[in-house]
């Protein structure tokens, strides 16, 4: 992993506005309750913005609280869970989660990553999202999109995420970090493809991508 970058915070600054900008301020951070951001956030990995939040729904109109997912019956969880990706995987751990936070923090959502982390089926890019956005505390929640597009950026040369949340933290200004999420999310779904080659002649950000700027043949 290499965090040395030529890229200076006023460049990102620039990026990052010139996102904002393009995408309707979508990087802004609103605030949920800690539970909801927390049981919505497991419910993303691995789905679509629109899935996760029909699934998201209809999961917390059944479980609003700690206590009530912590007994839920995992088959009727699973049929709840329909339209999320790795369902199976999803529905006992969130009901293993939720025992855990009402045995060990009474039913709290705890704001510490390490006490996070420690919860089944999450790991640092849903623990990062919580802290930011039920706690509007400083972190990074970096997915494959900010991993893709800091490194097409020649922001930073990661090979995982994990190598992606500790360069940045370094090199981007600590007001930035917590809209980064939500604003790369969108660019790599609209222009910065990852299944397809990328939109670069759309690209509002291209004067400043270093891939953007290279002949490649895997551009449009």
């Amino acid at each position: 992993m290499k965090t040395e970058a030529k890229v200076t915070p006023e460049q990102m600054r620039t990026v990052m506005e010139i996102l904002a900008a393009t995408y309707r301020g979508r990087g802004a951070v609103e605030l949920g309750e800690p539970y909801r951001v927390l049981v919505s956030t497991v419910i993303s990995q691995r789905t679509r913005e629109e899935q996760t939040a029909a699934v998201s729904r209809r999961v917390l109109a059944h479980y609003p609280d700690v206590a009530s997912l912590a007994v839920a019956d995992e088959q009727a969880l699973l049929g709840l869970l329909a339209g999320s990706e790795y369902r199976e995987a999803k529905a006992p751990r969130l009901v293993a989660m939720a025992k855990i936070l009402l045995e060990k923090y009474g039913g709290r959502i705890p704001d510490d990553i390490d006490a996070l982390l420690a919860l089944p089926g999450i790991g640092r890019k849903t623990a990062n999202c919580v802290l930011i956005y039920a706690f509007n505390r400083e972190a990074i929640c970096v997915d494959t999109h900010l991993h893709k597009i800091a490194n097409r950026l020649g922001w930073v040369t990661t090979k995982t995420p994990e190598q992606t949340e500790k360069a940045l933290k370094i090199l981007m200004p600590r007001d930035l970090w917590a809209g980064s999420n939500r604003l790369f999310l969108q660019h790599g779904r609209a222009v910065c493809l990852s299944g397809a080659p990328p939109l670069c002649s759309r690209c509002p950000v291209r004067p400043w991508c270093v891939y953007g700027q290279e002949p490649t043949a895997r551009k449009r």
